[in-house]
């Protein structure tokens, strides 16, 4: 069996390269269509407070709002946007450095990375082009069961990031499992596969 193959950079990884850009369209494009739409339908109403229900059973409610965070996850750091913008934006630098570092044969861990990157990209957008470099979140759920709850609203492009970390941290959760278990596990795990 030969040497696995070395990561060569950030050219051919097109499973990094692909995904990207439709999400990153997908999050900018419902951004601006939702906020569109209760603007033109909601005028009357003061912008934090306009909602749009878009279903509601005894258990789950789903809200289209209009909410500016000029923080982070969960509301927090409001008052720290400019420090935020530039740890996203070294987020970005990292996430591409990452990326080259990873072998072209790891596609799953590339479009972990490009969820995780468009996510990013999506949310920097907002900080650097919108109103009060706030970024625009406006899915709402809330729930009765089992107990009263409030999810804080949020986008396509944290929905992304969230996704990617949680996929990326069990990938490599994994990967320091099996270099935990040494050589002897995987040459006894290739011995084991059936030959082709």
């Amino acid at each position: 069996m030969g040497s696995p193959e070395p990561a060569t950079g950030l050219s051919g990884k097109l499973w990094f390269w692909l995904p990207w850009p439709v999400l990153v369209a997908a999050d900018l494009w419902s951004k601006h269509y939702v906020f569109g739409f209760l603007d033109a339908d909601y005028a009357a109403i003061p912008e934090p407070m306009r909602a749009h229900n878009v279903f509601q059973t005894d258990l789950l409610r789903f809200d289209l709002v209009q909410w500016r965070n000029t923080g982070t996850i969960w509301g927090l750091f409001q008052d720290g946007t400019v420090a935020l913008m530039v740890l996203r934006c070294f987020a970005v630098v990292g996430l591409l450095w990452f990326v080259s570092r990873t072998a072209r044969t790891a596609k799953l861990q590339l479009a972990v990375l490009s969820l995780i990157f468009a996510g990013a990209l999506g949310n920097l957008y907002d900080n650097f082009f919108c109103l009060k470099r706030a970024v625009r979140d406006f899915l709402y759920f809330t729930g009765k069961w089992p107990m009263e709850w409030t999810f804080p609203a949020f986008n396509v492009a944290d929905s992304c990031i969230t996704v990617g970390a949680i996929v990326l941290f069990v990938l490599l959760w994994r990967e320091d499992r099996r270099a935990a278990a040494g050589p002897d596990a995987a040459a006894t795990q290739e011995s084991q596969a059936p030959s082709e």
